[in-house]
């Protein structure tokens, strides 16, 4: 769940975080290989680094996680047990929901209006969709790349819901020789395409190589990671003026992504001082006063700025 919205009076949609300007905010996020490297979590942390909380132990399969605050869930994908699965906010009443047919799940999102899990299957090379019990399992685009863009292209893993505009982006990862022999040969695009996959269009093309994705549908901004060239970068929704707005240094690799619009900041993760150990860092919209907001991690693979009407129950 990138950007999240919901229809109020007449029809109008708004950021569902400005629905919930006035309640408790909390990123959500998947730590896996620590402290070894079979070990993961599904954790909890508040914005500002304190109240840290493991909710659900899930060993080193996890990518992609989403969170829906209206229902208080929080979805997951499994690489190891080629599944979706769910629990409530406090890391209780897990459940398995997509559970054939998938492969390699990089990433899932969540569309809270239609009730639809989105998740990329970089394996097959396919994106599919469900209804967020699971039902109606269907493959909505079955090749995510462009065509004649480079060697083993794949969908690069990253997905991000824009509600507002009603549009699915997601990222892809080619080499620019057959051997992907040098970091520089490692490139991939940004494409969306209408929420039901049709109408697809390259928005982004070979600035490096992008990995996780958020939309600001309403400052029109494309936010990402590049862990290739250890940059966090942004564009226009038309794939115009990118800018780096923090670059990392050599092998820092930025990786996971969140945006909070309501308060304009960048939450990410990306590899510390420690080796084989991570920090959530934060910064504003336009990239300036970059901080750390908590050290320690292992590979944080994706996570998600929440704002919330209730803190969820210990």
């Amino acid at each position: 769940m990138k950007v999240l919205a919901m229809p109020i009076l007449f029809g109008t949609l708004f950021v569902m975080q400005a629905a919930y300007a006035d309640g408790h905010e909390q990123l959500f996020f998947a730590d896996t290989l620590l402290p070894t490297f079979s070990d993961g979590f599904i954790e909890r942390l508040n914005p500002n680094g304190t109240e840290f909380k493991s909710l659900v132990s899930i060993g080193d399969g996890a990518r992609g996680i989403a969170v829906d605050p209206v229902n208080g869930e929080i979805f997951w994908s499994d690489v190891n047990r080629h599944v979706i699965s769910k629990t409530n906010l406090n890391g209780k009443k897990q459940k398995d929901i997509v559970t054939t047919k998938l492969n390699f799940l990089s990433d899932v999102d969540i569309d809270i209006e239609n009730r639809k899990i989105y998740w990329s299957d970089q394996s097959q090379n396919q994106i599919g969709r469900a209804n967020l019990d699971g039902t109606d399992q269907t493959f909505i685009i079955s090749s995510p790349c462009p065509s004649n863009v480079g060697f083993f292209c794949t969908a690069g893993g990253n997905l991000a819901i824009d509600s507002v505009k009603k549009k699915l982006y997601w990222t892809t990862l080619y080499c620019s020789d057959n051997s992907c022999s040098t970091p520089s040969s490692h490139l991939g695009d940004i494409l969306r395409s209408d929420l039901d996959g049709s109408n697809i269009e390259i928005v982004v093309t070979a600035v490096g190589r992008p990995a996780s994705i958020q939309v600001d549908p309403i400052g029109k901004k494309i936010y990402w990671t590049d862990y290739v060239n250890d940059v966090v970068r942004r564009s226009n929704l038309d794939g115009t003026q990118v800018d780096d707005l923090f670059v990392a240094g050599k092998n820092n690799n930025p990786n996971s992504l969140a945006l909070d619009l309501k308060n304009g900041y960048i939450y990410w993760d990306q590899d510390g001082d420690i080796p084989d150990q991570s920090c959530i860092k934060r910064m504003h919209l336009n990239g300036k006063q970059p901080k750390n907001i908590k050290c320690g991690f292992g590979n944080v693979s994706d996570i998600e700025f929440v704002s919330l009407h209730n803190r969820p129950a210990d």
